[in-house]
């Protein structure tokens, strides 16, 4: 199991790591818009679309690698005084109950609606420019499912916790 849980932390880090890139463009093309707006008096008309776009995969690409180091909120004033058991024992029912559930019926949604978007061709209809929608909702469908995967390795962390804290009962 901990091989299981290495390999699936690995390819979190991996992409997680590799989303950071995404940060460049972004703040490349939000700079030549100000630029352009402000010294030119002329705005582009893709800044704003690709800097949303790039933003919500950067966002959610990043959201699997911030499960993995426990990042996200938590009230630490009582979780941070549990015991490593408790605390595996309450992430373990948020993970199973709440989490896994959730991101298994946002994932089969996305990707259908990433899916519609191809074969429909689907544009933005936000600007001019008027991209196709397509790569950056399979983008946010894959960050989605890399999320669920870094979840089951949560969840196999929990029970590697539980585990290894009932062996140490055993033998006290």
């Amino acid at each position: 199991m901990k091989r299981i849980v290495t390999a699936l932390e690995k390819l979190t880090v991996g992409i997680g790591y590799a989303a950071s890139v995404l940060i460049v463009p972004l703040i490349l093309a939000t700079c030549y818009e100000v630029f352009a707006r402000y010294a030119f008096g002329s705005p582009t008309i893709w800044a704003f679309e690709l800097g949303y776009s790039v933003m919500g995969v950067h966002f959610l690409l990043g959201a699997a690698l911030t499960l993995q180091r426990g990042g996200h909120i938590r009230i630490d004033v009582l979780y941070g005084n549990f015991k490593p058991k408790t605390k595996a024992t309450i992430d373990l029912f948020f993970y199973v109950i709440f989490l896994l559930p959730f991101l298994t019926i946002v994932s089969y949604w996305m990707l259908s609606y990433a899916f519609d978007s191809f074969v429909s061709g689907e544009r933005t209809g936000q600007s001019a420019w008027n991209p196709v929608i397509w790569p950056f909702r399979i983008m946010i469908s894959s960050a989605i499912a890399l999320l669920t995967v870094q979840t089951i390795a949560e969840i196999l962390k929990c029970v590697m916790t539980l585990r290894h804290a009932d062996d140490q009962a055993e033998e006290a």
